[in-house]
């Protein structure tokens, strides 16, 4: 028996914690999941769901749940001293194409997501483990101990674990990041206090989110935003601030919370029920310096925390998790480059930092707004749907064509691979985003129609030989290169363009682009290339022309 364990344990069963343990056990690694809370929370925290987030949850297979139970998100409706005011969209909707399947955000609470990805977990035999609290580490040569404390029926149980990697999902209050001695940089908002919680409500469309504002500059406000339980529940989401709002008092006397809202909502239908939750919300705005140490990585909240605005802190904290898990997993096997688990911190600390900055400028010009008009500004960019998040960057891409930019312009080559938010629109697909859908292509062998996403998975990389029938395209010389590697690992399949009929023998899947949208999603990047490699977490890893750039690609993945 092997010395270890476990292959991987994972601290945490939030949203990140659980994405986390889902790739890995979708990849066939050995995952254990502690939680040291007895019961799982209940709460709408996080509850926007980004289209890049949604994306995710497609190669997971927990999409179809999500969208059965979430919902779309309402109209922001302003209402002053009781008369509607205006009615607009907080993100603007955008019509999906055949590379962008998802472009609008969901709403659903972090309880029944958390439910969907239990649940998800549980098909492969793994099970969060409650009551089970980490509290020591000791990391040796090639491995964790982890010292942890099961409490079951008022008896506690020391057990000493002994894993290959742990991974911290445990947020920013957790343990994980302080025995690594990271430290979360940055400030917390004292003078801003927010209370937030959830309550049921009446008299009020669930079609909304409401906003009250008393007649006054700066305006006490209350919001109540239908959530996914409002229509059997009628549990809102509520929001309270303002000069005239004592925090204190609200969180301990719930009548002076609901008599505060029907004073600035001035709507005689409004009641206020039960009150399910409610927090003093303060702004943190930290980050740590870096996202591991050793064996330990840290994920989510444990390494990064900031204000709600723009929904972006679930989201990234899910793709931390999904940027992480496929490299611990092929390092688990003892297949990864030198390069591969340093690359997580090197890809997503820029996108986190980056982030930051954003959901911070969001953040004061709302609070800016609300001081000096009486309003605050609540419309959101669509570049908040995480969609044009790159690592263009990153160590282990490979990019061809900008490399050859790099001899000839060295400054439009830096500018390509900028911000980690601009993609711009029409900008060619570069080595490091994200990869594009295609559907309506055809299987040759079975005549049965695919999507790309459909093809893509968490537990390989895929690569897709776009054959033309020009000689330089021929899959032949990469196939027989990639032979080396276990087929979980790679698989290859040739992508025909609408009239080609080019010879893919040995191809694990050859597909017809009947209609063209895979040559329209990778053709402007394949002008002088014939191979796309997309990455297990769906990220294109490398833009090549042939079998020298796949070996160059895969010897910064694969340590062997």
């Amino acid at each position: 028996m092997s010395s270890f364990d476990i292959d991987v344990l994972v601290v945490g069963s939030g949203p990140s914690g659980l994405v986390a343990a889902i790739v890995l056990a979708q990849s066939g690694v050995s995952v254990r999941i502690i939680e040291k809370l007895s019961e799982y929370p209940v709460g709408q925290r996080g509850s926007g769901i980004m289209p890049r987030t949604l994306e995710t949850y497609h190669f997971l297979g927990v999409l179809d749940e999500v969208k059965n139970v979430g919902m779309s998100p309402p109209d922001f409706q302003e209402w002053v001293e009781g008369k509607p005011t205006k009615t607009f969209p907080i993100m603007p909707h955008q019509e999906a194409t055949p590379a962008f399947p998802e472009r609008n955000p969901m709403f659903l609470g972090q309880d029944a997501a958390c439910r969907i990805l239990r649940d998800r977990l549980s098909t492969y035999n793994v099970q969060v483990e409650l009551s089970t609290e980490f509290f020591r580490l000791d990391q040796g040569e090639g491995h964790v101990v982890a010292d942890v404390i099961q409490r079951q029926g008022g008896n506690e149980v020391q057990q000493q674990i002994t894993a290959k990697y742990v991974i911290g999902a445990d947020g920013a209050k957790g343990i994980v990041h302080k025995l690594l001695n990271l430290s979360l940089l940055g400030e917390t908002r004292e003078e801003t206090h927010i209370l937030v919680g959830e309550v049921e409500a009446f008299g009020i469309d669930a079609e909304h989110w409401h906003w009250f504002k008393s007649g006054g500059v700066p305006p006490d406000g209350c919001m109540l935003r239908p959530t996914d339980r409002t229509a059997t529940e009628n549990i809102f989401s509520i929001t309270c601030f303002g000069v005239g709002f004592d925090i204190g008092k609200a969180l301990e006397d719930y009548e002076y919370l609901r008599q505060f809202a029907y004073g600035v909502a001035q709507i005689p239908a409004l009641k206020i029920g039960k009150v399910e939750t409610a927090v003093d919300y303060r702004p943190n705005i930290r980050v740590v310096n870096k996202l591991s140490e050793g064996r330990v990585f840290i994920v989510g909240d444990a390494g990064h925390v900031h204000s709600p605005s723009g929904g972006q802190g679930m989201n990234s904290s899910i793709m931390d998790s999904f940027n992480l898990a496929w490299k611990i997993a092929l390092a688990c096997k003892g297949l990864a480059s030198d390069k591969l688990l340093d690359s997580y911190n090197e890809e997503r600390l820029p996108v986190i930092k980056e982030m930051l900055l954003r959901t911070t400028a969001i953040l004061d010009d709302t609070i800016a707004t609300s001081k000096t008009k009486g309003g605050a500004t609540w419309k959101r960019s669509a570049k908040m749907n995480q969609l044009s998040i790159h690592y263009r960057w990153s160590p282990i891409v490979v990019d061809e064509e900008v490399e050859k930019l790099h001899s000839t312009d060295k400054a439009q080559a830096e500018a390509e691979t900028g911000s980690t938010y601009d993609v711009q629109d029409g900008d060619r697909l570069h080595a490091g985003d994200r990869a594009p859908d295609a559907p309506d292509l055809v299987d040759v062998k079975t005549g049965e129609a695919k999507r790309l996403f459909n093809v893509f998975g968490p537990a390989w990389h895929t690569i897709l030989i776009f054959a033309d029938g020009d000689d330089k395209t021929s899959g032949t010389p990469i196939m027989e290169w990639l032979s080396r590697y276990p087929k979980e690992l790679v698989r290859t399949v040739v992508v025909r363009s609408q009239s080609s009929s080019s010879d893919a023998a040995g191809a694990d899947l050859v597909l017809q682009d009947k209609e063209g949208h895979a040559y329209s999603a990778y053709g402007a990047a394949l002008t002088s290339s014939g191979v796309a490699i997309v990455r297990p977490d769906s990220v294109v890893g490398a833009l090549v022309e042939g079998r020298d750039g796949v070996e160059k690609y895969f010897s910064r993945v694969f340590g062997v």
